[in-house]
């Protein structure tokens, strides 16, 4: 008998660095979506060493190697090219969601038919209680088309949005801007500005690359 595979729906991509801590709760949390969705992973080992690479292959063959160049763009981008889906759905190694039953549904459905790009929020702590937070819309799902791509090298975001946009309930808790000490904050917040300085440098008449830096200042 022939195994008559079903085409991809969804492709899933996740950058993977040093987070021991957070790694399986991130992959734990999108395999419900991996079960119910057809659908496929592909994680980019951006230097993520010999425990972190131990677990993430406890999840998927899948994985790309990619050596980091201080550019997100290009490193999503990695995933993004060797992409099947016919949706493309990125997410960070310090990042799990609560609840996907919203994304099955907008898939098995057949909603996502509608729509170019799907919005989820990001609550972002600024407690290790969990007790405060500031949450952001993310669009973090798209359509894949074969223009589609990330740019910039940090804030990356999709080059265009292909039809109308679906706004979820659903969110990731991140912890990714609770700092163990004031130099952490800082080394993080220093190592935005020189990239988004380098991008200014490059395109200076770029408004969004501007306002990202004012933002961080």
């Amino acid at each position: 008998e022939r195994n008559i595979q079903k085409p991809v729906l969804l492709t899933i991509s996740i950058l993977i660095s040093r987070r021991p801590d957070t790694v399986r709760k991130c992959l734990d949390s999108i395999r419900p979506i991996l079960k119910s969705v057809s659908s496929e992973l592909i994680l980019t080992d951006t230097g993520c060493g010999e425990e972190v690479r131990g677990i993430i292959e406890e999840y998927t063959d899948h994985i790309i190697e990619f050596k980091w160049c201080d550019d997100f763009a290009k490193a999503r981008n990695v995933g993004l090219q060797q992409a099947k889906g016919k949706w493309f759905l990125f997410l960070d190694d310090d990042e799990w969601f609560e609840d996907t039953s919203e994304i099955i549904r907008f898939f098995n459905s057949g909603e996502y038919e509608n729509y170019g790009l799907a919005v989820y929020s990001v609550r972002n702590y600024t407690s290790w209680e969990g007790t405060d937070y500031k949450e952001t819309a993310a669009g973090r799902m798209i359509r894949l088309e074969k223009d589609i791509c990330f740019k910039y090298a940090i804030h990356e975001c999709f080059n265009r949005i292909p039809g109308k946009t679906k706004v979820l309930n659903t969110f990731v808790h991140h912890y990714g801007y609770v700092y163990e000490s004031e130099q952490k904050k800082a080394e993080h917040i220093w190592r935005n500005v020189s990239s988004l300085v380098e991008c200014r440098r490059q395109t200076p008449d770029n408004f969004q690359v501007l306002g990202q830096l004012i933002n961080e200042y």
